[in-house]
């Protein structure tokens, strides 16, 4: 999946209107499914699904709305808003869309990874066997 390192990441969130703009054609940095967290003087962290073995979201889901196929994938016909995966993401990489109400979480951009391919410090990048 993704591998983060926070002491490269110069906060410019080119990763996060990448995101957006590939899931839904809008330059925000609200509705990534990545997102940097600042905590000055600390370094930022970066926040997504690291596809973590255990899949406590998935668990967490009292609908069965998310389900794993190489990244969490949403059903939207049977998400109702409930927030529950984000509470139990042990790395704080789920959040919800201010529009849509559901989930985002990393999907990887479907294999392509754009966060990765854009970000300019390789803060960002795959690692092995993803």
């Amino acid at each position: 999946m993704i591998k983060m390192t926070r002491s490269r990441c110069t906060e410019c969130r080119i990763c996060m209107e990448i995101c957006s703009w590939i899931h839904f054609k809008e330059n925000t940095t609200k509705r990534s499914r990545i997102w940097v967290e600042a905590d000055w003087p600390e370094m930022p962290t970066i926040r997504v699904c690291l596809a973590c073995k255990d899949h406590d979201c998935i668990q967490a889901c009292p609908n069965g709305a998310l389900a794993w196929d190489n990244w969490i994938q949403v059903d939207k016909d049977l998400c109702d808003s409930c927030g529950m995966c984000v509470g139990a993401c042990p790395v704080k990489g789920i959040r919800m869309d201010l529009i849509t109400h559901l989930p985002l979480v990393c999907d990887t951009c479907e294999g392509g990874f754009q966060c990765v391919q854009w970000c300019p410090t390789q803060a960002i990048e795959r690692v092995k066997g993803s």
